[in-house]
C-alpha cells in the first residue's frame, strides 16, 4: 500500500498525511502484525495495565490509562474490517453516536461502514465493552464533492459522525457515557487528543494522547471560494490515531472534556483536526435526529447539511 501525502495553504503550510491507512488484525493473537503504509509494526506489545509514570510530555504521545477515556474512546475498525482509525461517544440526544474523522468512513469515493465496529476502551487485545455496530454515518457534502483524497485532502471538513446500534436494547452511552461536544471555541484553546496510533514507535494496542495548545489555522481548497479554518497541535501521533477526540476542558489531560476536533492528519511533529463550528453542528444535528428516528433515514437525508452512508455500506 503506498503512502498518500496531502498538502495545503495554510498559516504552518505544513505537508501533512492522514493517519488512518493502518491495516486492522481482527483477533489477532498476541505477536500478530499490523501492516500499513509498506510497514510492519509490532501487535500485542502495549501493556495498558501499567499506569503511566508522569504526566504526558508536550508533543510526545503518552499513556493515557483510566477515566471516562477508557470506555467513551475507542477503535473504529472500518473497511470490511481491514483499517485502524480511532473514535469517541459523544454526548447527544439518541445517546448513540461517535465523533471519527471523514476519512474514516468515506474515502477513495466510497463508504467504508460496511461491517464498522466500535471497539471502546480497546487495550493490548482486550476488549471490556465488547464490540458495537456501527449503523450508519454523516459527512460533509464538501467532503464527498471533493471525492475525499487523502492528498490535497479537505481537512477543514475532514469530520464525521457515526451511529452506533444498540445492543440487547441498551444505548452506548448508557454504557460507556461520552463526552462533551463544543462547537463554539476560542482561537486558542488548551486541549488533549487522544488515539490509537499504530506506527512508528506506536503499535496500535493502547489510547495515547498529547497536551497543548489548538492554534487555529486558515485552510484553503482549490474548490473553496473561502478558506475552512483547522487546529494545529504539536504531537507525534501516526496513523491508526485519525479520528480520535481532540478534547478541550480542565480535565482534558486526564481524558474527560469536551469534543472541540477529531484527529485529521499530520506529520512527524504536528497534528491538524477541523475546527467545530456551525458546519459540523448541522453534521451532529442531522445524524442526531436520524438516530432518535423510529424509520431508516433516506441516503439523501438533509443533503445540503450532511451525507449519510446507507444501512451496510454500500
Amino acid at each position: 500500500m503506498r503512502i498518500r501525502r496531502w498538502s495545503t495553504v495554510s498559516v504552518a503550510a505544513v505537508m501533512t498525511v492522514a493517519l488512518t491507512i493502518v491495516l486492522w488484525s481482527s483477533g489477532a493473537p498476541q505477536g500478530g502484525r499490523v501492516v500499513g503504509l509498506g510497514s510492519v509494526v509490532p501487535w500485542g506489545s502495549a501493556d495498558p495495565r501499567s499506569p503511566m509514570a508522569q504526566p504526558p510530555v508536550r508533543g510526545q504521545a503518552g499513556p493515557v490509562v483510566g477515566g471516562l477515556s477508557a470506555s467513551s474512546v475507542g477503535v473504529l475498525v472500518v473497511d470490511g474490517g481491514r483499517h485502524q482509525c480511532s473514535a469517541s461517544v459523544v454526548a447527544s440526544q439518541s445517546r448513540r453516536l461517535l465523533a471519527t474523522a471523514a476519512h474514516c468512513v468515506w474515502l477513495d469515493g466510497g463508504w467504508r461502514v460496511d461491517g464498522a465496529t466500535f471497539i471502546p476502551g480497546y487495550a493490548a487485545g482486550e476488549e471490556p465493552y465488547g464490540r458495537w455496530a456501527v449503523d450508519t454515518a454523516y459527512v460533509a457534502p464538501a467532503w464527498t464533492e471533493a471525492n475525499s483524497p487523502i492528498e490535497d485532502v479537505a481537512a477543514d471538513v475532514d469530520l464525521a459522525f457515526v451511529s452506533v446500534l444498540p445492543r440487547d436494547g441498551v444505548l452506548p452511552e448508557q454504557v460507556l457515557g461520552a463526552q462533551g461536544i463544543s462547537f463554539s471555541t476560542p482561537p486558542q484553546v488548551e486541549v488533549a487528543a487522544l488515539g490509537y496510533p499504530a506506527l512508528g514507535s506506536y503499535d496500535g494496542q493502547s489510547l495515547r494522547g498529547c497536551v497543548g495548545t489548538g492554534a487555529v489555522e486558515a485552510f484553503t481548497r482549490p474548490e473553496s471560494p473561502q478558506p475552512g479554518e483547522i487546529r494545529s497541535l504539536d504531537c507525534d501521533m501516526t496513523q491508526g490515531a485519525s479520528g480520535g477526540p481532540w478534547l478541550a476542558g480542565p480535565e482534558a489531560d486526564s481524558g474527560r472534556g469536551q469534543v472541540v476536533g477529531v484527529v485529521s492528519g499530520g506529520d512527524d511533529t504536528h497534528l491538524v483536526s477541523p475546527r467545530f463550528g456551525p458546519a459540523a453542528k448541522r453534521i451532529y444535528d442531522a445524524a442526531d435526529t436520524a438516530a432518535l428516528a423510529t424509520t431508516a433515514p433516506r441516503p439523501d437525508t438533509d443533503p445540503m447539511s450532511a451525507q449519510i452512508a446507507p444501512r451496510g455500506g454500500s
